[in-house]
């Protein structure tokens, strides 16, 4: 009977030496794994890098312009009206930027149909020239524009 225990025992470590070195493969497959999946998040930070460098917009500037109450002729008359108002940029852009200009404020008569324009015209690297128009029967006492333009 005693030929069998130390049998038995004999088995024993190799058993547990294969059970560590399953365990020691396991862990290293795992390691190699969390590598492979630190590499993949590397290279792609290293796409967008790239990309966000080669990007051609490099700065914005911002502001509005407006026309005060009663010092334009959109409040009077009839047909095609406007006026020009000039806009600078803080700093020069190195190319000419590509600008948005939106209707923020408008006051105009109620008496009226309401009709108004407003773009940028003329614009350089150092500044623009942004239009603000009626046309028609429409009275225009108040209005303002905001403008972001980027390069």
């Amino acid at each position: 009977m005693k030929t069998p225990a130390y049998i038995f025992l004999c088995v024993l470590p190799v058993i547990a030496a294969s059970a560590a070195t399953d365990s020691n493969a396991e862990a290293s497959i795992s390691l190699e794994t969390q590598l492979a999946d630190v590499q993949g998040e590397l290279h792609d930070m290293k796409t967008q890098l790239r990309q966000l460098q080669e990007r051609s917009v490099l700065a914005c500037d911002s502001g509005s312009v407006e026309i005060p109450a009663g010092t334009s002729n959109l409040n009077s008359g009839s047909g095609l009206r406007y006026m020009e108002i000039p806009a600078y940029f803080a700093r020069s852009f190195s190319s000419t930027p590509t600008v948005t200009v939106g209707l923020t404020h408008l006051d105009h008569n109620p008496g009226t149909n309401t009709r108004i324009d407003v773009a940028a015209v003329s614009v350089r690297t150092n500044g623009m020239t942004i239009r603000i128009e009626t046309w028609a029967t429409s009275h225009v006492v108040k209005a303002r524009a905001s403008w972001m333009a980027c390069a």
